[in-house]
């Protein structure tokens, strides 16, 4: 596996040994390049505070969600550390200034923030050689209703929905792109319209999202899409493709979807046979790849799974410090953002190591010189 532009080991690395992990982990965001209106934004948070500013609170949570802390008692007590109060640059912090900040933080600044680390990865790996996959999907969380009342969604529940897109060059390289946080009850269709932005890109979804008018408007506007169809789905053939023999391809044809032969553009199905499970039909406007390699970019869809797996279970993002809904929606920009740091430092130094293996040494050493992080990686 390579990864553009590795950091080169050079004299230079000298500027590393007195900078610490954590503080190298922050100097990727630049809060002066972000826009005047997050500017001001910035400026209004800080016009009412001494101690927490708006850098300081950014900095300690995404601190806490990257080291799996579990609550704001839990962050107060962490404060304790003095490598973490120079690290953030505060001192004591009660744990009632804690909850206001969460809260107070400006989504959309954040989500700034998030767009500025989005641009560094993709500079990092615009020589990738891999076609860049849209996997397109959404989780759940939930929590209780009596806590959360605002976000009720069924009889006795409460709960936000990630809608997400997720960018796949290969194993072990992706990053999130594009999301939305909405109200569990709001059904996933609503939202593909607003992931789907980059034409000529390939985007795989499940059938939780089939339109058959959203497949001709994607096909009509240059969108390319890989998605699985009901077993039921009537089709009706206009031609059919010949198939490698000894393969699990069934059948590769042309053919319009839908109850009438001309309700849809030609779409190409194709038919995989599955061990111990009915056969899987997908439909696609990709017509120039072979079938086995739309079944992989199918396949790959399951690399947002492994992704909402990670945030869920090495981020804070289960158990919220707020039960107010811009604390939950600003904890969830938060994760993303601590996504993207970490896979910064990877992409920068080049590392083949998965995310979850480089968020295991981080915690462990992030108070360290980030020379002495860089070594553990490649002790030559």
């Amino acid at each position: 596996m390579t990864y553009p532009r590795p950091l080169q080991r050079t004299n230079n690395m000298d500027k590393y040994k007195t900078k610490m992990t954590i503080k190298k982990w922050f100097s990727f965001i630049n809060l002066e390049k972000l826009s005047g209106k997050s500017q001001k934004a910035i400026q209004s948070f800080d016009a009412y505070v001494k101690k927490l500013t708006f850098e300081r609170t950014l900095k300690l949570f995404l601190f806490a969600i990257n080291d799996e802390t579990n609550s704001l008692r839990h962050l107060d007590n962490q404060l304790v550390n003095p490598k973490l109060r120079k690290a953030i640059g505060v001192d004591e912090i009660s744990y009632s200034q804690l909850s206001r900040a969460i809260r107070a933080l400006d989504s959309s600044v954040l989500m700034e923030i998030f767009s500025q680390l989005l641009l560094l990865v993709h500079q990092q790996t615009e020589g990738q050689k891999n076609e860049k996959i849209y996997l397109i999907d959404s989780t759940t969380f939930s929590f209780s209703q009596h806590s959360y009342p605002w976000a009720k969604f069924r009889k006795t529940k409460s709960g936000v929905k990630l809608h997400l897109s997720v960018c796949f060059m290969e194993e072990g390289l992706l990053h999130p792109e594009q999301f939305e946080i909405s109200n569990a009850a709001e059904h996933d269709s609503e939202h593909l319209e607003i992931l789907v932005n980059k034409p000529k890109a390939t985007y795989v979804f499940d059938r939780g999202y089939l339109d058959f008018d959203r497949f001709d408007q994607m096909h009509s506007d240059g969108y390319f899409f890989v998605t699985r169809i009901k077993k039921n789905t009537i089709t009706h053939l206009l031609e059919e493709y010949e198939v490698e023999k000894d393969s699990d391809i069934v059948s590769d044809q042309l053919v319009t979807l839908g109850k009438d032969k001309g309700t849809t553009s030609p779409f190409r199905v194709i038919t995989i046979q599955r061990k111990g499970r009915a056969d899987l039909r997908l439909v696609t406007n990709k017509l120039t790849p072979k079938a086995k390699e739309i079944g992989k970019m199918y396949k790959s869809r399951w690399q947002i799974e492994l992704f909402f797996k990670h945030i869920k279970q090495h981020m804070t993002i289960k158990k919220y410090f707020s039960k107010s809904e811009d604390g939950v929606v600003n904890q969830i920009i938060l994760a993303m953002i601590v996504y993207l740091l970490t896979l910064l430092i990877k992409l920068e130094l080049g590392l083949k190591q998965t995310i979850f293996q480089i968020l295991r040494v981080f915690r462990s050493i992030q108070f360290e010189n980030y020379d002495y992080f860089i070594r553990i990686f490649d002790p030559g």
